[in-house]
């Protein structure tokens, strides 16, 4: 790997993260498509921390004040009514699935790297997640659209203030009559991990598996997406420390060659990582994210075929 690759992957890195179409698939097909040499784990590993870097600078007051209500919420007991200690709570759960699938199969999973095909199938998954929870989640505003509007209908929102500030809890109506509460509870967000966990596969979207799954228990986009940025800095850390851990010798023990490549990969991956969040949080107000559903369906089928030239060619 050269300065140039480095940069390249690094950028491909900060834009795919948080645009729902797997920043790690695109680290497998992009040097696959190019014929570069397959990067390891621990430069894909930097990179991703690299946008935990991005995140942590754009919600750096938020992912503060979730911090110290956690550490206040241990030692003082009406701290945990507070909306941020039941966020700071739910990033804890949701982060248990990644830990345990990366833990048991970290091995296999490095495998996959190095298979094009494979990576081509999790992002026609990514594609399904996409859909459904997009589909799932504008009937379920549809309910709440109608409870609105029917006669004696209302819109409920329960909660603390601290809850209602942080827009994770709301109530909704699918029938269009009476008031049916829905919170953002200890089951979704576990649901959502899971989300997070199927990620470690190429191919397979954190961002979009996790914000696809929160949909479709009928959270806004906006804070799907807010809660799916949050989730990558515990899980992120727990990754590099690992990983770092691992191959210390490899990176230290090298040129300084190896240390550059991670340096600008490191670098390049932080600012794209800045540039994504803002487009993105941007975006998701307006739009939905069908539009990546189809941008993997296209990357998947350019993949199937590109194999087939060169294997029949």
């Amino acid at each position: 790997m050269n300065i140039l690759q480095s940069i390249v992957l690094g950028i491909i890195q900060g834009i795919t993260e948080f645009f729902p179409i797997s920043s790690s698939g695109h680290l497998v097909i992009f040097p696959y498509f190019f014929n570069w040499d397959y990067i390891p784990l621990y430069f894909t590993v930097t990179v991703h921390f690299a946008t935990l870097a991005a995140v942590v600078t754009v919600f750096y007051k938020e992912i503060f004040r979730i911090i110290k209500a956690v550490i206040l919420g241990i030692f003082i007991r009406r701290q945990r009514t507070s909306g941020n200690f039941k966020i700071g709570i739910f990033l804890i759960i949701a982060s248990i699935p990644a830990a345990v699938a990366g833990f048991f199969l970290d091995d296999y999973v490095e495998s996959l790297f190095s298979k094009p095909i494979v990576v081509a199938i999790f992002l026609l998954a990514t594609a399904l997640f996409l859909w459904l929870g997009e589909l799932r989640g504008r009937h379920i505003e549809a309910g709440i659209i109608n409870s609105q509007d029917s006669p004696g209908g209302k819109y409920y929102s329960s909660g603390s203030k601290g809850d209602k500030k942080d827009g994770l809890i709301g109530g909704i109506d699918l029938n269009g009559s009476g008031i049916k509460k829905v919170k953002f509870n200890f089951f979704i967000a576990a649901v959502t991990g899971i989300g997070q966990a199927l990620a470690i596969f190429p191919g397979i979207s954190r961002s979009g598996t996790t914000i696809s799954f929160a949909r479709f228990f009928g959270i806004k986009r906006s804070e799907a997406v807010r809660f799916s940025f949050l989730m990558l800095v515990p899980v992120v850390i727990g990754s590099f420390i690992f990983e770092l851990y691992r191959s210390s010798s490899i990176i230290f023990e090298n040129d300084t060659g190896v240390i550059q490549n991670l340096a600008t990969g490191f670098l390049s991956s932080y600012l794209a990582g800045l540039f994504a969040i803002k487009f993105i949080v941007y975006l998701t107000r307006k739009k939905n994210l069908n539009v990546f559903a189809i941008y993997c369906i296209c990357l998947a089928a350019t993949v199937f075929i590109f194999f087939m030239i060169k294997k029949f060619i």
